[in-house]
């Protein structure tokens, strides 16, 4: 073989490698698999949200409250005298019915006394009888003088009227005084006024007492009164008693030791004032029968109890939980753009976990539950509903290598 032809071959055999070497490579490229497409991150801040509707709401207002009279008296002595007399049940915690005699104080000075006035009443009517008898004898007279000129007034003391009428007059002064002295006799027996309980007493038999002296305090048993205090913005969801309709439905609870005292109530009225720390409105709730049957526990005044009130339902609000509330009075909102709106609502009722919303919130909104860092109106949100886009992968990570 010459040189040329060598040189020949050796050309073909690196022409051919070189084919050889770029088919190769075009076998690997087109039977490279494509590269995994990574996932586009999404845009927006991942939050929490819920969707809210309008309903209405039944309501219950819980509050506290102090149990309080509805019915107390000083019951203080009408006249001096000595107690001759006092009901074994004068006594803190005895009880009276209404009418049922407390105290009796030495009657025999005004029994005395009635049948003085009795007897001058009896003198009175003698009195007046006899003149009328002088006042028949006087017109006789003067009728047997026939016409004379004189003034009206001079026939009127010549027939003793002036007479006449004074003693008529006597006769009701003396009237009265028996009523009076009739009157203080009954005064010597004190008598409950109302179905009640003593609370303190100040007497004992054979004291001496003076006109206006204490004798007991009294509390009305029929019903009692709780002194509620509630916020005042809550005073629109309840309704006092008026003539035309009942107040709102309470109950009223207290907890002693493992046991559990309830009575039912109703609201009369709302108070003129705030309580003493001056943050809270105050409303008034009768409670029936608040010592209970036989063997029931008794309602105790002075007590520290709960109360429920039943509140008139709030129309068209809604429910939003407390960890959407944001500085106590917004909300963050995401809207169909999905993009954040900052609400300021109207808060009409508040709950332990929630709050009543009635301005400031529609139905069917997305209302953000989760926290944002950085809150910014308009700035895009996202939910964990939304699904993320498939995009090509990363061109300056290396590829995959094809398995040959």
């Amino acid at each position: 073989m010459t040189k040329r032809s060598e040189r020949r071959l050796k050309w073909a055999l690196s022409i051919g490698v070189l084919a050889a070497a770029a088919v190769a490579a075009y076998v690997l490229v087109i039977s490279k698999p494509e590269p995994p497409r990574a996932e586009k991150p999404l845009e927006g801040t991942l939050v929490d949200v819920i969707q809210i509707d309008a309903n209405r709401h039944e309501v219950d207002l819980h509050a506290k409250g102090t149990v309080v009279p509805a019915q107390e008296v000083v019951l203080q002595a009408e006249l001096g005298g000595r107690v001759v007399w006092q009901s074994a049940e004068l006594v803190a915690g005895g009880r009276f019915k209404e009418g049922q005699p407390i105290v009796k104080i030495d009657p025999r000075d005004y029994q005395l006394s009635v049948e003085s006035f009795r007897a001058e009443v009896k003198r009175a009517r003698l009195e007046l009888a006899l003149e009328k008898r002088r006042g028949e004898v006087a017109k006789r007279e003067w009728n047997s003088f026939g016409e004379m000129d004189v003034s009206e007034e001079q026939r009127a003391l010549a027939q003793r009227e002036p007479q006449l009428e004074s003693t008529k007059l006597a006769l009701k002064a003396a009237q009265s005084a028996l009523k009076k002295a009739q009157l203080d006799l009954t005064r010597t027996t004190l008598r409950a006024p109302f179905n009640a309980m003593v609370v303190t007493e100040s007497v004992d038999a054979g004291q001496l007492v003076s006109p206006q002296g204490t004798v007991a305090r009294l509390v009305g048993t029929d019903e009692y009164h709780v002194q509620v205090s509630v916020p005042v913005a809550s005073l629109r969801t309840v309704r006092a008693r008026t003539d035309d309709a009942p107040g709102s439905e309470t109950k009223i609870i207290q907890y002693v030791g493992q046991e559990t005292i309830e009575r039912r109530g109703e609201v009369i009225r709302q108070l003129p004032d705030l309580d003493p720390g001056g943050a809270m409105a105050r409303i008034l709730v009768r409670i029936e029968n608040p010592l209970g049957n036989p063997g029931d526990l008794p309602l105790l005044l002075g007590s520290f109890v709960d109360v429920e009130v039943g509140a008139q339902p709030i129309e068209d609000a809604i429910r939003v939980p407390r960890v959407a509330l944001r500085n106590g009075r917004s909300v963050y909102v995401m809207n169909d753009d999905d993009q954040l709106e900052i609400r300021d609502v109207q808060i009409a009722w508040t709950e332990p976990d929630a709050v009543l919303v009635t301005r400031g919130l529609e139905s069917n909104e997305r209302v953000v539950t989760s926290r944002i860092p950085t809150p910014v109106p308009n700035m895009l949100l996202r939910t964990l509903a939304e699904k993320p886009e498939a995009a090509p992968g990363d061109p300056s990570k290396p590829a995959a290598q094809a398995t040959p």
